[in-house]
């Protein structure tokens, strides 16, 4: 998920928990962020998990036409320029590693953000 600030900030996290006075976000159990309640626009879920050996979670930013995947081991990855049919073909394989390799990988420029 990512809490994202008012002036466009992005915190990318996997558990945010409330203080008294802002928003706190963690990632494998450490602070890594944190957004005051008064600079805090919204807090968004950005990927959606899938039952994969390979792949963790899958989101989609429709307006930038962005592809994010987490892998088992760790890593986040975004692609660029992805169809948003290429996205629903991944979440609706019957494999999604599979599929991953077959129409995503070495297809499309990324780059590793976690």
């Amino acid at each position: 998920m990512q809490a994202i600030t008012e002036a466009g900030e992005r915190i990318e996290c996997e558990d945010v928990e409330e203080g008294d006075h802002g928003l706190l976000c963690y990632h494998g159990g450490r602070i890594v962020g944190y957004a005051p309640y008064e600079k805090l626009a919204y807090v968004a879920e950005t990927r959606t998990p899938v039952a994969s050996s390979s792949i963790r979670s899958v989101g989609y930013d429709s307006d930038g036409e962005t592809l994010e995947i987490e892998f088992q081991s760790g890593g986040i990855y975004r692609y660029d320029d992805v169809p948003r049919e290429t996205y629903e073909g991944l979440l609706g394989a019957r494999s999604h590693g599979s599929y991953f390799h077959e129409n995503v990988r070495g297809q499309y420029d990324y780059r590793r953000i976690r």
